[in-house]
């Protein structure tokens, strides 16, 4: 057995990880310490300051690695990957303190892995609590610093104290924090979404919360903007001003709410605006004396020149190495970073002649990745040209394409049921209900995707015509989703009134339609079916 397989030896008798996460991986490995000190927060024109807000005039000129996102090498990947295969295979059998370790252990090596571990931890932390799991202990938490000075160890104490106690906000918040000093970006954007839902349920929250939440979403953001990549800086900040929204509602004799709200609304609509206008965000904002503070041009410039050069090096170490998965999947990084076709088409060959080479799924998988990503991508340009025809037919190409890829990797994992989500939303878009309701039925099992599951089988029963039962599984849905006013609660109630209306119950679909109204006046037409349901 393989020094990467053991802990594995038995299936039957999972080892816990309890005593692996504080110190070191028995067999997979030592603790991995981390290389990244306190995290730097960048304001704009106001210098650097530290995790405590104190502003440090002293601190040298940032640099491109104060930005960088945390980086795990495809060998750290695949020892995860063993890990949380085992996690999943657990968590199916309900062992959910056992599955919670092995997620936990395999995050020291991958500590961004949100699909392939942090949700499904989330899932069997849920799961757990519902079937009576008992809360971490006094000699837990103090076995478990939120606080350690390794920001990787703190993170990976967060994680094992949320996994059993998720509705603890010190726990949520603690995962947050600590993400964000590690730099895993990802990670931290998923725990914001956590954080934020936690908070608006929780009635104990408290209005430092709420504002610590603002500042560590601005903090991702910023670094985002730094990295080139808008849509995330946004989509954080979105988060940062919901929060605040919040604390306003929840505490509204306070009187600094309003101009904190003001401060980071205006820095989000400045944001989105210079994203829509221009035709990349650092072309926009090297129109602004704000670009000084947040690159250095000149050295942009010079990357963007190097980039042939970087790709050609890294070509160069592919060939001299084609059996390194790692210095493969630096050169398919390097090729897919500027999102050009023609780099991208040439990293799909070289990840299907390594998929024909050594049978490895998982090169097929990272090229229809891309592929899928080309087509989003060319839809939006077909989109923004206002042709509808050629809209209409790209959406039908991508379909196809996207259902033979799902239908595939249903094969390839039979047990994943994320995957078979994916796959039933693409034959429901087909208008094949009848293949897509069992398929829906089947991945509800996973907490991460039950209540879109059950929207889109009230969806597929609407479709066919079975209006009780649409009627009955919307109910329930909408009964189970803790969220009223997000977008799948609007849409499940939209398509109860719908399933309602085709039913004949006028009564009730114009009380659903009513309250989606109250939540969202312009939603869809709810308005014209409102008003033109009979008195």
């Amino acid at each position: 057995m393989s020094a990467d397989c053991k802990g594995f030896s038995s299936p039957d008798r999972p080892v816990p990880a309890a005593r692996r996460v504080a110190g070191t991986l028995s067999g997979m490995g030592s603790t991995r310490r981390s290389r990244l000190g306190p995290s730097l927060i960048f304001q704009g024109g106001c210098g650097i300051r530290n995790d405590m807000g104190k502003k440090k005039d002293d601190q040298p000129a940032a640099t491109a690695d104060d930005f960088a996102r945390l980086e795990t090498s495809e060998a750290d990947k695949a020892k995860a990957r063993k890990w949380f295969e085992r996690a999943r295979e657990l968590g199916e059998k309900r062992q959910f303190d056992y599955a919670i370790e092995y997620y936990v252990n395999g995050l020291e090596y991958w500590p961004d892995a949100v699909e392939e571990a942090c949700k499904p931890l989330h899932g069997c932390a849920v799961a757990r609590r519902q079937t009576g799991g008992k809360k971490p202990g006094l000699k837990d938490t103090m076995k478990r610093s939120l606080n350690d000075k390794d920001a990787r160890k703190a993170y990976l104490n967060a994680l094992w104290l949320f996994g059993h106690d998720p509705e603890n906000l010190s726990y949520v918040e603690g995962v947050l924090k600590n993400a964000c000093r590690l730099r895993a970006d990802d990670a931290a954007k998923w725990a914001a979404n956590v954080f934020l839902r936690a908070l608006e349920s929780s009635p104990k929250a408290g209005a430092k919360q709420f504002q610590t939440l603002a500042r560590l979403t601005e903090e991702l953001s910023d670094r985002a903007v730094q990295r080139g990549e808008p849509a995330f800086a946004v989509e954080v900040l979105e988060t940062g001003v919901q929060s605040l929204n919040i604390w306003r509602r929840r505490f509204p004799k306070e009187d600094k709410a309003d101009k904190a709200i003001k401060d980071l609304s205006t820095k989000l609509t400045i944001l989105k605006g210079k994203y829509q206008d221009s035709e990349t965000f650092r072309e926009s904002i090297k129109d602004t004396e704000a670009q000084k503070d947040l690159h250095d041009e000149q050295r942009s410039v010079q990357a963007e020149d190097r980039f042939a050069e970087l790709i050609a090096k890294a070509e160069r170490a592919y060939a001299e190495n084609p059996d390194d998965p790692a210095v493969l999947q630096k050169l398919i990084d390097l090729l897919c970073r500027r999102e050009h076709d023609a780099e991208e088409t040439k990293a799909i060959g070289i990840l299907l002649e390594r998929y024909k080479k050594t049978g490895e799924y998982r090169w097929k998988h990272s090229a229809d990745d891309i592929r899928m990503k080309q087509l989003t991508r060319r839809r939006r340009e077909l989109e923004k040209k206002g042709d509808a025809e050629a809209v209409k037919q790209h959406r039908i190409e991508q379909l196809r394409f996207e259902l033979a890829v799902f239908r595939e990797r249903v094969e390839q994992y039979p047990t994943d049921n994320r995957i078979k989500y994916e796959y039933a939303v693409r034959n429901f878009l087909a208008g094949r209900f009848d293949e897509a309701i069992p398929l829906f039925q089947t991945a509800r099992a996973d907490p991460r995707s039950r209540s879109a599951c059950e929207m889109y089988l009230g969806r597929c029963f609407f479709r066919k015509g079975y209006h009780d039962q649409a009627i009955a599984t919307l109910e329930e849905a909408i009964q189970h989703y803790e969220i009223q006013d997000d977008e799948l609660a609007k849409s499940m109630r939209y398509w109860l009134g719908r399933a309602l209306e085709a039913a004949g119950q006028l009564d009730r679909a114009r009380k659903t339609y009513g309250q989606i109204l109250q939540l969202d006046y312009n939603y869809a037409d709810v308005r014209s079916r409102l008003e033109k349901l009979p008195a």
